[in-house]
């Protein structure tokens, strides 16, 4: 950028267009195409302060009653001066198109993503007032009653819970505190993983700041700091807790290179025994009940991290969890440091010598680690979903189509962010992984700072997916200055198409022509089928595979066999047919019936060449 005239480094301050970027002396790669199927759709568009609410910060989530149901950070109305968020419900009617927007209660600065409970509601965390204490403005969970419309305040201990909660089983929510690891010299709340119980009483499942480790000035954490994001395993019965570590951290002195050898944070994994334990001991466990899965260094893995209301996602998919850090700055420093894109990462939950990491997203250079083009996306925000597809689908809330060039070190990426897949390996190893991105959002017209997705119901061979916008969505033009602060964000959706049934070997028969009465041979085999009838010459249920299932041949002349299967996915039915050619069997006939089929007995005509036969023989033999 030093040889750049001043004139035109004052232009590249500003944001500029990808393609300006070369003019302007930086490298620059072909843009990642879109997909024009996964354009996505605006359900609505936020008024702002008293006039709807507005800034999205989690994506809306479907309830049982086919409403989506969200919160904002901006409230609907003002109260005593200042910006409340804002639970809502969006009634969705698909004959009309009308998306009604209906404010539920005033939440202050809820940014948890919502979590179902059995029961219908939802469950998340927020700042607001007290039942019990009037007085303290702090962070309580609230659940969202669906029945009623409204919104309820529960009691809590004056924690501040962030990034994603869990649920188990029987009801118990998963929480964390704390953000930053010195707070455990100055907090007995700080750096926990809670459990609000099933009854809505409150548990200590870990307090992580009993493995801190002093060393001189230094405060190191073996096992983390505070809880993230938290994912439940019923296949597992074990709780995997992503924590952030801000402190000193872990310290490895053969990466001094990356962030002074010190940690980010670590994923664990606690098992259903060692969390009753724990429960057991208000938060005391043994090191060794809390099992290590990995250890985060900044540069080399990305910051699992709940900053500034973004939040990192992890998900299960099988026998593999998959997330998303947000900045992988390789130098010192806490600071979010948005020039820095985060990763996405991979585990198989029983070897965790199998991290990896799935993508690097744009990293101090125009290009992602991995040579993505320029337009790769930045900062991965939000929730991820496992969709019915297969792949997991995600978003950043942020992208290098449009650069911040300032006069001096990295380009900082103000694109409105981007939908992005990963498509699921079948390799043991996941190594055939691979990241798309899907789209790109236009600040204006779509919104940006997209939060993260939740799934929909799936209908029709398509799965519908939420989202939210935190900012944009009224015309606004992407720069670096309107990113953050312009526009009042959006709620969206995109269809994700679905494998339809398909036969991979169509219904045939082991012969084409048979008597009528005698047994057939029918075989098939189709995918992505949830039930197969069978009609025509044949009829009733059938599997969605079949080998040699025998049948009987009913009726001279043509013999028609359908089989009709059903998408797994709702999609539209597939039709295999064969054909039999049935032929006609001559019933044996009584006495002396020239037409009488074999077994009947012999005609005389039939009878005298044998004859004549016989007495020649003889002759022979009587001459001899």
């Amino acid at each position: 950028m030093n040889s750049i005239p001043p004139a035109l480094r004052r232009v590249a301050r500003r944001a500029v267009p990808a393609l300006a970027l070369a003019a302007l002396g930086l490298p620059l790669t072909p843009a990642t195409a879109q997909t024009a199927a996964f354009k996505p759709t605006v359900l609505h568009k936020f008024g702002g302060q008293d006039k709807g609410g507005g800034k999205p910060m989690v994506p809306p989530m479907l309830g049982g009653d086919g409403r989506l149901h969200g919160h904002t950070l901006i409230g609907g109305t003002a109260a005593a001066g200042s910006f409340w968020g804002q639970a809502a419900q969006y009634d969705l009617n698909a004959v009309t198109g009308d998306y009604r927007h209906q404010l539920l209660s005033g939440i202050a600065s809820a940014t948890t993503p919502l979590v179902p409970t059995p029961q219908g509601g939802f469950l998340v965390a927020g700042k607001g007032i007290d039942p019990v204490d009037p007085g303290y403005w702090g962070t309580v969970p609230v659940v969202f009653n669906m029945a009623s419309g409204s919104a309820a305040w529960l009691q809590s201990p004056k924690i501040q819970p962030f990034g994603s909660m869990a649920l188990d089983g029987a009801g118990n929510l998963y929480m964390g505190s704390g953000e930053s690891a010195s707070a455990c010299n100055k907090s007995t709340t700080a750096n926990t993983l809670w459990r609000m119980n099933a009854d809505q009483s409150y548990s200590k499942v870990v307090d992580f700041c009993q493995y801190q480790e002093v060393q001189g000035s230094k405060r190191l954490h073996p096992k983390g700091g505070a809880p993230v994001a938290s994912v439940w395993s019923s296949k597992d019965q074990a709780l995997y807790v992503l924590t952030g570590v801000s402190a000193d951290g872990v310290v490895d002195s053969a990466l001094t290179t990356d962030n002074q050898g010190r940690s980010m944070g670590t994923l664990v994994k606690i098992s259903q025994a060692a969390i009753n334990t724990g429960v057991a001991q208000n938060g005391t466990l043994d090191a060794g009940q809390v099992e290590l899965l990995h250890t985060f260094m900044r540069a080399r893995d990305g910051e699992p991290t709940a900053k500034g209301a973004r939040i990192v996602g992890m998900i299960e998919a099988g026998d593999w969890l998959y997330g998303t850090t947000q900045f992988n700055a390789p130098s010192a420093g806490s600071d979010m440091d948005l020039r820095y894109g985060g990763t996405i990462w991979r585990v198989k939950k029983s070897d965790p010598s199998s991290f990896a990491v799935v993508h690097y997203f744009r990293g101090a250079t125009t290009a992602s680690l991995d040579g993505t083009a320029q337009a790769d996306g930045s900062a991965p925000t939000g929730p991820l979903v496992l969709a019915a597809d297969g792949n997991i689908y995600g978003t950043t809330a942020r992208d290098g189509s449009t650069m911040s060039v300032p006069k001096t070190g990295p380009a900082t990426p103000v694109g409105a962010g981007t939908l992005f897949r990963i498509k699921l390996g079948s390799a043991a190893d996941r190594a055939d992984d691979r990241y798309e991105v899907l789209h790109r959002f236009d600040l204006g017209t779509e919104g940006g700072m997209p939060a993260g997705l939740s799934l929909g119901a799936v209908a029709g061979g398509v799965q519908k997916i939420y989202g939210a916008a935190a900012s944009g969505g009224d015309g606004q033009v992407v720069s670096s200055a309107v990113l953050d602060s312009s526009g009042n964000g959006t709620v969206f959706s995109f269809d994700v198409p679905l494998p339809l049934a398909t036969f991979n070997a169509a219904l045939s028969s082991s012969v084409a022509t048979a008597a009528v009465g005698s047994t057939i041979h029918l075989s098939w085999a189709t995918s992505q089928a949830s039930s197969c009838t069978a009609s025509g010459s044949w009829s009733g249920a059938q599997q969605t595979s079949g080998s040699k299932l025998p049948v009987v041949l009913a009726k001279a002349g043509e013999n028609t066999y359908s089989l009709t299967c059903r998408s797994a996915n709702d999609g539209q039915p597939v039709t295999s047919t064969v054909t039999v050619q049935g032929t006609a069997v001559t019933q044996p006939g009584t006495g002396g019936d020239s037409d009488s089929g074999g077994g009947g007995p012999l005609s005389a005509w039939l009878l005298a060449p044998l004859a004549a036969l016989v007495w020649t023989r003889r002759r022979r033999a009587s001459s001899h």
